[in-house]
């Protein structure tokens, strides 16, 4: 029975293409001084939840979660000092502005880190849910009849 033999640059070779390949993963979510994973969010009856973990932080002092209600201006809606490496994070705007129901808001983090600087996440997208703002006009309405 003939084995099959390969050259021992080909291990090399596919050894080097795992390194370079596990360091372009963890290149490609570093922020700032944090490795960011998991970073989404949903909406909740009449809030919305956002939530990302860490696998690293370095000299970190916080995430600013900002909104937009048309992807291109962001507001400050919120402020999670940094916990540490290993941490997961979640954030809840409640505010009346993502009470709409069936209204796009986009979120991102601002990561800053104790320096100074900052460096911005990747955008996501949520659809809100419901309708809190009609249901206390009908509130208010049926009160007046």
């Amino acid at each position: 029975m003939v084995g099959l033999v390969l050259p021992l640059d080909y291990f090399r070779l596919v050894k080097l293409f795992k390194v370079i390949l596990v360091a372009g993963v963890l290149i490609s979510s570093v922020f700032a001084g944090a490795t960011l994973t998991g970073f989404a969010g949903y909406a909740d009856d009449a809030r919305i939840i956002i939530q990302w973990n860490t696998t690293f932080e370095d000299d970190v002092a916080g995430f600013e979660i900002q909104r937009s209600t048309d992807g291109h201006n962001y507001l400050e809606i919120g402020f999670l000092n940094a916990q540490g490496q290993g941490s997961g994070y979640t954030f809840i705007d409640d505010s009346i502005i993502a009470k709409v129901s069936g209204r796009n808001y986009s979120y991102r983090l601002k990561i800053r880190e104790i320096s100074g600087d900052s460096q911005l996440s990747e955008v996501i997208t949520i659809q809100s849910q419901l309708a809190v703002v009609n249901h206390t006009w009908g509130s208010l309405k049926a009160l007046f009849k």
